[in-house]
């Protein structure tokens, strides 16, 4: 008696990005298990998409790498609004109809990242022992530091836990103050703004912006005045131009 052989499950459409080509063609790409990347088009908007099995998908590192390289590469050249990873379409008019029934959303958010890039503004410390500035900066911090260490054979375990506390909020107060004067100045030169959590202990803000491409420039020299204004224990630095990733919202196919 033969056996019955599984039947293998067929092609659906793996969803990368939707994007505004503008007329332009899409570029040679080669997305999941080396297929050729098309565009599903809906009037001036385009969903790009490869074949790929109608099933789910883990995210493995052999999967993820081509996904973020097609979607990097698109977004260089247009806007682009990336799909959730691991989205597959049982086929290409179940892509054309969700571009079809929220083309008025789609199209709103392409204009919003249209001709614009991501910009970094970092600003750090630039002193030896960072917790001995904030506690010199504080003077009610400075006198419960100096009391604890008058008599150390008698701290307590609690003393000793209130005061990292209290210093880790100073820490928090003085990163707030900085990111607030700091973003006030640099938002009049980006459409938008926000702060990102500090990567390291010396990092006092983390800015992101979006800013015209054609106002990249403007931008560092805003970046290098407000660091002429700021204290010499503080160093800003700038970086981008970068595609928008931390400004798009991800397209779901469920829209």
């Amino acid at each position: 008696m033969m056996r019955g052989t599984q039947e293998a499950p067929r092609l659906g459409k793996f969803f990368y990005a939707v994007i505004l080509p503008e007329g332009k063609s899409l570029p040679v790409l080669v997305g999941l298990d080396d297929k050729r990347v098309h565009s599903i088009t809906h009037q001036d908007i385009a969903a790009v998409v490869s074949d790929y099995p109608a099933t789910t998908i883990k995210p493995l590192r052999k999967n993820l790498f081509p996904y973020h390289q097609v979607t990097r590469t698109l977004a260089e050249s247009c806007a682009t609004i990336p799909a959730r990873f691991g989205q597959i379409a049982q086929h290409g008019e179940e892509v054309f109809t969700i571009l079809r029934r929220h083309y008025p959303r789609i199209r709103q958010e392409l204009e919003r990242l249209h001709h614009k890039v991501e910009m970094g503004a970092q600003v750090f410390w630039q002193v030896d022992n960072l917790f001995e500035y904030l506690i010199q900066q504080d003077r009610a911090l400075k006198g419960l530091r100096d009391r604890l260490l008058h008599r150390p054979s008698s701290v307590t375990r609690q003393e000793q836990i209130e005061f990292g506390g209290r210093l880790r909020d100073k820490l928090q107060e003085t990163r707030e103050k900085v990111s607030q004067r700091t973003m006030a100045s640099l938002r009049e030169v980006a459409v938008e703004a926000k702060v990102d959590e500090p990567l390291g202990e010396k990092m006092a803000m983390n800015g992101l912006f979006l800013v015209r491409k054609e106002q990249q420039q403007h931008f560092t020299e805003q970046v290098e005045k407000v660091a002429g204004l700021m204290g010499e224990e503080y160093a800003l630095k700038v970086d981008g131009p970068w595609v928008p990733f931390n400004f798009i919202e991800h397209i779901e196919l469920g829209l």
